[in-house]
């Protein structure tokens, strides 16, 4: 008889509990061949450049807070700065590339890609590209009064991939002003007789 009070009070309980939404994450992927710092900044805290260490995730947990994840070539945020920007609020998460303060990975490009994409219901949950090579991402943020924010339901994580055809048979130089040089490499065919 003990064991059934427990039970039903138990069950009391569990029903009064709020329901836990299902949110998304961010992730940033280091798919290049040379060192990226990134800081993870929001409207109340600031951080320090840190090495990306292969990738950083971030759950949606601050409803209504802009964040925005800082990325560089070098652990400084002086130079050219991409940045990877996201705002979860009612149930939806709106997300965009930013590169206002510079586009130092150029070369190798980057692009976000949900994890839900777009029906009739989220016909801006689409990815974000900025193709290798292109010196402007006409998809990102170039100017503050540009339009390129894209919006998911809030259980979409967000992959931005750092050089998304990757870095093989290149050499990476990153200069004194943090901008990324790539020099890639000949292939070597055989002579015809």
């Amino acid at each position: 008889m003990q064991f059934k009070k427990v039970m039903t009070g138990a069950a009391v309980l569990l029903a009064s509990a709020p329901a836990v939404m299902a949110v998304g994450s961010a992730t940033v992927v280091n798919n290049c061949g040379f060192p990226i710092y990134y800081a993870s900044v929001g409207q109340d805290y600031t951080a320090n450049m840190q090495l990306l260490q292969g990738s950083f995730s971030e759950q949606y947990t601050q409803e209504g807070v802009g964040i925005s994840i800082k990325l560089a070539p070098n652990a400084t945020t002086s130079g050219p700065v991409s940045q990877f920007e996201f705002t979860w609020a009612d149930g939806k998460v709106s997300y965009d590339l930013s590169n206002i303060d510079g586009y130092p990975f150029s070369a190798g490009g980057m692009e976000i890609v949900p994890s839900l994409q777009g029906d009739s219901n989220n016909p801006t949950c689409v990815p974000v590209d900025c193709p290798a090579g292109e010196s402007v991402c006409t998809a990102a943020y170039n100017a503050p009064d540009d339009t390129r924010t894209m919006v998911c339901d809030q259980d979409s994580d967000l992959v931005l991939t750092m050089c998304p055809g990757g870095a093989a048979k290149r050499d990476v130089e990153v200069n004194s002003q943090g901008h990324v040089h790539y020099r890639v490499h000949a292939r070597h065919l055989p002579r015809r007789a």
